[in-house]
């Protein structure tokens, strides 16, 4: 256990026993993230790294986005089971008591994306802006917590100003994503009783249908937006907290 906490707090397939490690773990002395890799208490503080700096620690070259980061601005008062961080290459995902952490290959938004520094603990993590994670959330659908909890943090986003209208549009114009605007403008007309044009545009330019969620037994179409969703637009509005 001393040789864990003077040379970690992180380790992959550490030199030690079989046994040891099972036993450590059991004894929640240290945790077991994923296979071979494991985590003990931080040498200076006795206490085991919040996942956002592992997540920091795994990929120092990623960044934390989607729901998990939206949580971090305190625009929802949910804890997230599911986080997400952007990287270069794929990773196993890991579990760290009853959170998840998925890696998101995404060379690309990797490299354009909108981030800033903040202090976690003693520690400073790479994170997304609130837009660009509220953004990235709704293009990578099996991080999402749901419809209608996004719809919540995005009238909370915006009525704090930690969203803004004119951010999220220039963002989803930016990545000229047909998917994204259509996603996008139903949740800001719905927030706002208003249909941004911008975004309308660029989400009529293909005919194809766009869904909201998984596949559904039953799904309703919006026209206005091309989209299938899971449910109604009053359902969603009505389970936003």
């Amino acid at each position: 256990m001393e040789w864990l906490v003077e040379h970690g707090p992180l380790h992959e397939d550490p030199p030690l026993p079989a046994w040891i490690l099972k036993h450590l773990v059991r004894s929640k002395r240290i945790a077991r993230l994923r296979r071979g890799l494991y985590l003990a208490p931080h040498r200076q503080t006795g206490q085991m790294l919040p996942l956002p700096v592992i997540a920091a620690s795994l990929v120092p070259e990623g960044f934390l986005s989607f729901y998990g980061a939206l949580s971090m601005y305190g625009l929802t008062d949910q804890d997230p089971a599911i986080w997400g961080v952007v990287c270069r290459s794929q990773h196993a995902s890991i579990r760290y008591g009853r959170q998840r952490l998925h890696f998101i290959p995404w060379s690309e938004r990797l490299r354009v994306a909108k981030t800033k520094r903040r202090v976690v603990g003693q520690w400073i993590v790479r994170i997304a802006t609130p837009v660009q994670a509220f953004c990235d959330a709704l293009e990578v659908l099996h991080l999402t917590p749901g419809w209608p909890e996004l719809l919540h943090v995005l009238i909370v986003g915006l009525s704090t100003r930690k969203l803004t209208l004119n951010g999220l549009r220039a963002q989803a114009l930016q990545i000229d994503s047909i998917v994204l605007a259509r996603r996008l403008g139903l949740l800001l007309e719905m927030a706002t009783d208003r249909v941004d044009p911008a975004l309308q545009s660029l989400a009529r330019r293909s005919r194809n249908w766009t869904s909201l969620g998984r596949a559904q037994t039953e799904i309703v179409r919006d026209s206005k937006w091309r989209l299938l969703l899971p449910r109604g637009r009053d359902e969603i509005a009505a389970a936003a907290r």
